[in-house]
């Protein structure tokens, strides 16, 4: 799929296996998507800027990095963000392929505003390009003077005061049949190539229908980038990423919504043709999330590109009573689409629950694992599941579920989007297809097994569009409360399913005696998973040390004297090696739960780990296990403490096998099979008393922030 990227790139390339951050340095920076100038990752960036740009882009960026650090890199869009390529390939594109539109200004006693409306018009769109048509809504005969006087538009005047969509409609119906229409709102300002961006964008797919670009305050805040769903006012729709700053790095990446506002949309004229013009029983609000719902189930796309941006000059704040339009238009609007929102039917004929989880891949991993025992248990008790992958059906797990591959995301969503289901997101890039595929069938929901900026350290742009992946219109489960927290900080609320334990494989074999000098832990070169702290902190023990184990998959990195590896075992072997093992250790710097510690704890093992984040939940420093720094030093000493203290292992392994009974699989998949089902339910949403939405009632404030209306 185009979303999140942008929609002419090459696919980005898979993380390098670079350093990675401190444990707490990640855990600052999981939701950071600011900008962190011109030279961050520069190596990275040389290198792709080449493959994909260019030498003439690498020396136009090179010229112009002393720019770039001067606050006029916001004024000359010199600042390398996805949408700044954009904007340069949507002008070339322009100057060669742009077509004339009409523009429709609908105006009521503001003749000022549109008169600096229009000039900004002028000031950035070629002569002959656009035809500027304003629609007024009986202003009276004084400000239709008003109108008349600013040179280069038609007036079209209303006889009587009708509203936003009647008003607009005025418009459409004057502008010509072979033009393309964008509809601005009166207190727009114009930036630099903004008509090229939206028409660049509307040009990239016969299935687009409208656009719209990003909105900043005055002061430079974003005002809207993209619609979505209110989570604290359900009844409304809320601006995304609204009051963040100009340069917030996920509000800069393009993609589909599910509306944009009407204070700047592109339509093409296919789909005025198709879907028809505004709906006037809006008074005033909704019509334009209506408009875009329609152009949706006429089979178009509604896109946000945000390297198209203008100033909307609209208060921060404004008033919160509901008017008589608003409250009729929110009345309208909820009898007409309730039920699409939140009575979607997504059971058997049976009343089972038909459920897909969808993966980008099958290979080895316990991410996997927790997806395909998810599949399997739900599968057993009765549920209609299936697996949408691009990868194919794996050799390593037997899972027992039909799976579909696909070549590509959009082979995929063509296939799901068909489906009356719970479709279920399980890794970052999986998040925009789920969602695509969910704006008419189905209900989206985000499996997050991982906070996964923490892969991308050198990589600004991939971490950005993880956070964009988090969008208001998923139901949320995760695996970890460290997850569920990083959550609650968009203003998401998540379910929390922890992955189970097959404790019938992993328990206590009395028969297997352990050994008095193995350390085991796991082998991988994933550097997360920091496996350098794990041989740092073995050779730091005096010798005689004792033997290490590593087992994975990448029996290359067990190449060193007085260490074995062993190679892609069965759950069964491992369950042998954590029953002979003396301490199993595992010194990752972040994980999204940490199962293989757990699984250590499930058949009586002594546990060294550091913090990872995720497996706060069920590692307790001095109970079940020993925490230290993760430093070569701390490590080697709280190993050396425990070979040596064979009471301590069997208090820790007496606590761990309680610990881990808390997770076995049965509990976890009522949970989640409890969680679906509330996913599943119908709800009704309670009409409001008060205007927390913006201008045409699309967009209130962010959950929790009731006070900062419209």
């Amino acid at each position: 799929m185009s979303e999140p990227t942008s929609q002419d790139e090459p696919p980005r390339p898979r993380p390098e296996r670079r350093p990675i951050a401190s444990a707490r340095a990640i855990e600052q920076a999981a939701l950071d998507g600011g900008y962190r100038g011109p030279l961050a990752g520069v190596r990275r960036r040389v290198y792709l800027t080449i493959q994909y740009h260019g030498w003439r882009t690498l020396l136009f960026r090179i010229v112009t990095l002393p720019l770039r650090l001067t606050p006029l890199r916001h004024r000359l869009r010199l600042r390398s963000h996805t949408s700044d390529d954009d904007y340069r390939r949507a002008l070339a594109w322009y100057r060669h392929s742009g077509a004339p539109v009409s523009i429709v200004i609908p105006s009521y006693r503001d003749a000022d505003r549109v008169a600096a409306l229009v000039a900004s018009i002028r000031r950035t769109v070629p002569a002959g390009m656009a035809r500027v048509i304003v629609a007024d809504d009986a202003s009276g005969p004084e400000h239709v003077a008003q109108l008349r006087s600013i040179e280069g538009i038609e007036v079209i005047a209303g006889e009587r005061n009708e509203g936003f969509a009647a008003n607009v409609n005025r418009g459409l119906r004057a502008s010509a049949p072979e033009h393309d229409v964008v509809v601005l709102n009166s207190d727009m300002e114009a930036r630099d190539g903004w008509l090229a961006c939206l028409q660049y964008a509307a040009s990239r797919g016969e299935d687009v229908g409208i656009v719209g670009g990003k909105l900043l305050y005055p002061d430079g805040r974003i005002q809207f980038a993209g619609t979505a769903r209110n989570l604290g006012a359900p009844e409304w729709f809320d601006h995304r990423y609204r009051f963040k700053p100009d340069d917030w790095g996920p509000a800069g990446l393009p993609g589909a919504v599910l509306a944009v506002t009407g204070a700047c949309m592109y339509v093409r004229r296919e789909v005025i043709d198709r879907v028809g013009l505004l709906d006037e029983r809006y008074p005033m609000a909704y019509e334009d999330v209506d408009w875009c719902l329609r152009t949706w189930q006429a089979g178009y796309r509604v896109l946000y590109y945000p390297a198209a941006s203008l100033f909307h000059h609209e208060s921060v704040t404004r008033g919160t009573d509901l008017g008589e339009r608003e409250r009729e238009s929110q009345r309208c609007f909820w009898e007409r689409w309730g039920d699409f929102f939140d009575a979607r039917d997504v059971r058997t004929p049976e009343g089972r629950l038909r459920v897909a989880y969808v993966t980008e891949d099958t290979g080895v991993g316990g991410g996997h694992r927790d997806v395909f025992e998810h599949l399997n248990r739900l599968a057993q008790r009765g549920h209609e599941v299936s697996l949408y992958t691009l990868g194919e059906q794996p050799d390593w797990f037997p899972l027992e579920v039909p799976v579909h591959s696909f070549e590509d995301y959009e082979e995929l969503v063509a296939a799901i989007e068909q489906l009356d289901a719970i479709k279920v997101a399980t890794w970052w890039n999986t998040a925009a297809p789920v969602w695509r595929a969910s704006v008419l069938r189905g209900i989206p929901v985000y499996f997050v097994q991982d906070i996964e900026t923490s892969y991308y350290p050198d990589d600004e742009r991939t971490r950005h569009a993880v956070i964009d992946s988090y969008r208001p219109e998923f139901r949320y489960m995760t695996i970890s409360e460290w997850n569920r927290e990083r959550l609650r900080e968009l203003g998401l609320d998540a379910e929390l399913i922890p992955p189970g334990i097959d404790l019938d494989t992993f328990r206590p074999l009395p028969e297997v005696e352990r050994e008095r000098a193995m350390v085991l832990a796991l082998g991988r070169s994933n550097p997360l998973k920091n496996l350098p702290l794990t041989l740092a902190a073995w050779r730091a023990l005096p010798e005689p040390r004792p033997e290490l184990c590593l087992f994975g998959i990448e029996p290359e990195i067990g190449a060193e004297e007085g260490v074995r590896y062993i190679a892609s075992p069965s759950d069964e072997e491992v369950n042998e090696l954590f029953n002979r093992a003396t301490v199993f250790m595992q010194t990752s710097t972040h994980e999204g739960f940490a199962l293989p510690p757990l699984e250590s704890m499930a058949t009586g093992g002594a546990i060294v780990c550091t913090d990872a984040h995720g497996n706060r939940d069920f590692c307790i420093d001095g109970k079940n296990c020993l925490i230290p720094e993760a430093t070569t030093a701390a490590v080697a000493a709280a190993l050396a403490t425990l070979l040596a203290d064979p009471e301590l292992r069997e208090r820790f392994g007496r606590a761990g096998v309680q610990t881990a009974g808390d997770y076995a699989w049965e509990r976890r998949i009522d949970a989640l099979e409890a969680f679906l089902t509330g996913v599943a339910e119908p709800t009704r949403v309670t009409l409001s008393d008060n205007a927390h939405g913006a201008e045409h009632g699309e967009a209130a404030p962010e959950a929790g922030q009731a006070e900062r209306a419209l």
